[in-house]
């Protein structure tokens, strides 16, 4: 998508979704909790969480550390979505699902986990370094915390474009300066001045990440550095949102890249421990099946084994086509009102975000020591657009490719004498979708040929490119695929960011937690700002903060 194809976002609409996404950025909690203390009795307004995502259970710590009767409901036997571990060799590895970086405890992720009660229960710790790139023909490692070098390590490999890699940085960061700058979503006159208070976001709007680089850079090469992290979001620079690019490559690179000690598994059981702390229930293996409506608002949940639980409202962490199926599954239909038939004639133009092909190694041996680099980024051909191609086709000699070392993020990650690796690429769903009957009917063998085929390659290419001898020293090998994501989380295509990132659905633009339906709320990285634990731990913040103000105007 190129800008003149891209949606043109109005003065009046722009400046409505810049006070949600500046408001978001620099919440008032002592107001909001203030708000909650007026909601009363409490036990009049009981909750239903469906979803044991970081969004469904920092929606729900949130509510039980303000008196809410919570219930949160899980189909996975253990919580946290995404944030989760396995263990394989007996124990011997323990392997993250997901999590490569997000932002600080102390930092980033601060508010999130002190509204949620959990802020003293969570340890991050900074990575070594930002990331490290390998390209044909550079081997870069960026630092933490420290853009002034980022730029002069550029601009002494790119001398003729020094003025423009300044100029580059220089808007990405102005950017993320005016997104934490103290805005009131409910002022007309913060919301008048917008428009001169946040130049920089304002001027940004409708631009893809390639209008952005064109801007500043000429050099294809340079262009493909600036914009590594493009697979971070799901979208390659000319279908990526500029803005949503800046401000989170921006907010990575100022604040640095960290990691949850031991593992993101102890951040969701942190959430549970808070919210059962709190006498909210969550409850595993437990699927829901309808969102339950009457008088044209929520009144319950009803579970797969025929139970019904009431509520005043839900807060639904499973993705939004899920959660529209669960409304449209009531016994009587539901009879929308013409908001509510625009909202969901709007969802049915967006689509889910790729998904990704994992491969966890286990190594019989340390390489820490020997190989440096956490997050190892692998630019084959300078070209993010066909890699982004390659990606669609799960494509292991094509698409962009992410190594880490995970014993780089700090001592004894693993046991003595082992390693833990894992090699990335984000994967289109279209390659697996000749699997998906036979898979979901057990039969599998067509399946795992070809997942073994495609992770014998990515390892190959880990190999060739940052991992010398690697294929000698694996002593445990698990791969998933887009149809492994969509068993262990419903999410459609195994989406990992939700919605695409597009321009009509990025961030500021982006769905947000209220939805017309009275009573039903969003928490998710389906909805705004997007995909990633910050973001998901703040939607589910976000959604606890339109609930609280919706029943305080009661």
């Amino acid at each position: 998508m190129n800008k003149k194809n891209s949606k043109n976002i109005s003065r009046r609409d722009f400046m409505k979704v810049a006070a949600a996404t500046t408001a978001a950025l620099a919440v008032d909690w002592n107001q909001l909790e203030a708000l909650a203390a007026k909601v009363g009795p409490k036990k009049e307004y009981p909750v239903v969480v469906i979803g044991g995502g970081l969004g469904g259970l920092s929606a729900a710590a949130h509510l039980a550390r303000n008196g809410f009767p919570v219930t949160l409901v899980e189909q996975h036997d253990i919580p946290g979505g995404y944030a989760t571990t396995f263990d394989r060799a007996g124990g011997k590895f323990t392997f993250d699902v997901s999590l490569h970086a997000t932002m600080s405890a102390k930092g980033g992720l601060r508010e999130s986990l002190e509204g949620a009660g959990v802020l003293d229960k969570v340890e991050t710790v900074e990575l070594p370094e930002l990331c490290r790139i390998i390209t044909p023909d550079h081997d870069l490692l960026w630092p933490q915390r420290n853009p002034e070098a980022i730029i002069k390590q550029l601009s002494d490999l790119f001398p003729d474009q020094a003025q423009g890699i300044q100029g580059f940085f220089d808007e990405i960061m102005g950017i993320l300066e005016e997104a934490i700058k103290p805005f009131d979503s409910d002022s007309w006159w913060d919301k008048l001045f917008f428009i001169w208070t946040h130049k920089k976001m304002w001027a940004i709007r409708n631009d893809t990440l390639s209008d952005l680089l064109k801007r500043h850079v000429k050099d294809s090469k340079l262009r493909s550095l600036l914009s590594i992290y493009w697979p971070y979001y799901g979208l390659p620079p000319s279908k990526l949102s500029g803005f949503y690019y800046a401000i989170a490559t921006s907010a990575y690179i100022r604040f640095g890249g960290h990691y949850i000690k031991k593992r993101s598994q102890n951040l969701s059981y942190a959430l549970v421990d808070a919210i059962e702390a709190k006498a909210g229930q969550v409850m595993l293996e437990t699927e829901a099946e309808k969102i339950v409506m009457k008088d044209g608002a929520v009144t319950g949940v009803i579970l797969a084994d025929g139970r019904h639980l009431k509520a005043r409202a839900v807060i639904s962490n499973a993705s939004v086509p899920a959660t529209m199926n669960m409304l449209s599954n009531n016994t009587e239909p539901i009879k929308f009102n013409s908001k509510a038939r625009e909202y969901v004639k709007k969802l049915d133009t967006y689509r889910p975000s790729l998904s990704t092909f994992v491969v966890w190694l286990g190594l019989n041996q340390e390489v820490h020591r020997k190989v440096k680099g956490y997050e190892i980024w692998i630019d084959r051909d300078y070209d993010p657009e066909k890699a982004y191609q390659g990606c669609l086709a799960c494509d292991p000699y094509k698409a962009g490719l992410l190594v880490s070392l995970y014993d780089n993020a700090y001592k004894g990650y693993s046991n003595p004498e082992t390693s833990t690796v894992v090699v990335m690429m984000l994967s289109g769903y279209e390659p697996w979708k000749r699997f998906e009957a036979d898979y979901f009917a057990g039969r599998k063998d067509a399946y795992r040929k070809e997942k073994e085929r495609i992770a014998r390659a990515l390892i190959k290419e880990a190999e060739k490119w940052a991992i010398p001898g690697l294929s000698s020293m694996i002593e445990v090998m698990e791969a998933a695929t887009p149809l492994t994501n969509i068993r262990y989380t419903g999410n459609p295509e195994g989406a990992i960011y939700g919605y695409e990132q597009s321009m009509d659905n990025a961030y500021m633009t982006r769905l947000e937690q209220r939805t017309p339906f009275k009573g039903l709320y969003l928490a998710s990285a389906w909805t705004k700002p997007g995909g990633g634990y910050q973001p998901c731990l703040g939607s589910g913040a976000d959604a606890f903060k339109a609930l609280v103000k919706d029943l305080a105007d009661l």
